[in-house]
């Protein structure tokens, strides 16, 4: 009788040793879920999802620390809008053909900026521009015009379309044009669309 129950007992404690495992197997994998769900969710709520550039409200926030920056160093700096004039004549043909035409005027003006400067994707057919302080103005007019030239050539899409870029590029200063996120922009995106 003893061996039966000691049987009963082992039994009993592999099985809930087993259990056990299983039980912190299925918490773990909750828990990467979790964290997976919550990263996406803040990626989301942040970025692009066409473009993966930072979104209008990442845009703010980074103009907001640049504010706070330039107030406490007594400096300036200059935000630029690139608008996408023809973007919706290029949507009425194919909702595709207009995601692919806006990654590649992202591609476009990554390429034409500076690595510290920050390129947002702020409206369906507009880019905003985020040069830090230091940017003097003199050269500030030679990013603007590789910006110009980027999109002289037409866009390398395949389609039976003749696409080319429309842009407007419209520029505010802090503190000329505006003290908070809201004006610059604003100023920046009336400027860009004269």
């Amino acid at each position: 009788m003893d061996c039966v129950v000691v049987k009963s007992f082992l039994l009993l404690s592999v099985l809930l040793s087993l259990s056990l495992a299983y039980v912190i197997y299925i918490l773990k994998k909750r828990l990467r879920e979790y964290n997976t769900n919550k990263n996406v969710l803040i990626r989301n709520a942040y970025f692009n999802p066409l473009t993966d550039l930072p979104n209008r409200l990442n845009v703010e926030l980074v103009i907001g620390e640049q504010i706070d920056r330039c107030l406490r160093h007594n400096h300036s700096f200059l935000i630029a809008v690139v608008k996408i004039l023809n973007y919706y004549d290029v949507k009425a043909h194919s909702e595709d053909l207009a995601d692919q035409y806006i990654v590649e005027a992202s591609n476009r003006i990554l390429q034409a900026v500076r690595d510290e400067d920050i390129v947002g994707h702020i409206t369906n057919d507009g880019f905003a521009i985020v040069f830090n302080e230091y940017l003097e103005e003199e050269n500030f007019n030679i990013i603007l015009q590789r910006i110009y030239n980027s999109f002289a050539e037409p866009p390398l899409l395949d389609t039976k379309y003749q696409l080319e870029y429309e842009i407007s590029v419209g520029v505010s200063k802090f503190p000329d044009n505006g003290t908070s996120t809201g004006l610059l922009l604003d100023k920046a995106t009336k400027e860009a669309l004269k």
